[in-house]
């Protein structure tokens, strides 16, 4: 009994230990970080750091969170930021975000106000940190900006993985699964007004609701070299991008994408993109409200989808291929430019 009782107090000594010892490498490492971000020019402040969860966990708790880079105008504000992770499991992180951040952008503010906006960290078990997994997910987001547009989303989850379970395009090394799932976005009612607003000869006046209903995406991106702690040394570039799944549901309006790019022999993106959209003709309205055509040109545009989707069956789908060869690229007929540089000359 007496043994049993001893090495149940020496097992709770080594626990309390390794937790003490924990959490203040835990706080130092946080202090360094402000020290060595304000050394380098930044604004790094903060009002509070609380380490607490003993002895299962490690509950950080930053107050009065301020970064700033005075350079760019790029920075953010929070009131706290909430950081958990299982003392058995240091490399699972979690973090719980406040419901009002304000973000600083070069030529604008954001306030964002959310609903349980929370993100998890995950990394394998090594000493070189390799990502498994990245979440983002809340119940509730809306971004409300300085230069006067709003929009929001409802449930939503956003991931970058590269778990185990991940397969097809991903069974390339090196390769991620960027995913998406956004349920009832709410795009500013100004540019919904501005939609209404546009009329285009021989086309219906837009029905489109204040609610796009959903979009879904599953994006396989691979790199160059694993993400781990050693990126910063080698500086990971993109080589190519599968478009698994992309799906955009907007009232009558429905987009999907699917196709494979990757880096050319001279680093530029080539492949092919098959962009699908149902009921077409709601969509040169949100081009003209968007800017991206002039609306003496929508006419035009709208004559020139016809003739495409009169090309199949079904007079109500518009299929376009973005296609990328030889350092240009082109989105059906419509030429776009130079193709972008996935890789620079030097490698």
């Amino acid at each position: 009994m007496r043994k049993l009782l001893f090495l149940l107090l020496l097992g709770s000594g080594l626990w309390s230990g390794y937790w003490v010892v924990g959490s203040r490498a835990i706080r130092q490492g946080i202090e360094d970080g402000f020290t060595d971000a304000t050394a380098q020019g930044l604004v790094a402040e903060k009002s509070g750091l609380t380490v607490a969860g003993f002895p299962n966990r490690f509950d950080v708790t930053v107050e009065g969170l301020r970064l700033m880079d005075p350079a760019t105008g790029a920075g953010i504000e929070a009131p706290f930021l909430q950081i958990f992770a299982m003392t058995w499991k240091p490399w699972h992180v979690i973090a719980a975000l406040a419901p009002e951040q304000k973000l600083a952008l070069p030529d604008q503010a954001v306030t964002l106000t959310s609903e349980g906006l929370r993100a998890s960290f995950r990394s394998r078990p090594s000493t070189d940190l390799p990502l498994a997994a990245i979440v983002f997910e809340t119940d509730r987001i809306a971004a409300l900006s300085s230069a006067g547009w709003t929009v929001g989303a409802g449930r939503s989850v956003v991931s970058f993985s590269a778990d185990e379970e991940v397969t097809g395009a991903g069974d390339a090394p090196n390769t991620y699964l960027f995913s998406a799932d956004l349920a009832a976005i709410t795009p500013d009612p100004d540019f919904m007004a501005a939609v209404k607003a546009v009329t285009v000869p021989d086309l219906p006046a837009s029905d489109l609701p204040e609610v796009i209903d959903s979009l879904r995406a599953a994006v396989f991106l691979t790199f160059t070299a694993p993400l781990d702690r050693h990126s910063g040394e080698k500086r990971p570039l993109l080589t190519g991008v599968d478009v698994s799944k992309f799906v955009v549901t907007w009232g009558q309006l429905s987009a999907t994408a699917k196709g494979l790019i990757q880096a050319d022999d001279q680093g530029f993106a080539a492949g092919e993109i098959t962009v699908e959209v149902t009921n077409w003709n709601r969509l040169p309205a949100l081009l003209v409200a968007a800017g991206v055509v002039k609306p003496e040109m929508a006419p035009t545009i709208a004559r020139g989808m016809q003739a495409l989707a009169a090309q199949t069956d079904d007079l109500s789908v518009l299929t376009l291929k973005l296609t990328l060869a030889e350092g240009r690229m082109s989105f059906g007929p419509f030429p776009l430019g130079p193709a972008p540089l996935m890789i620079p000359p030097s490698g």
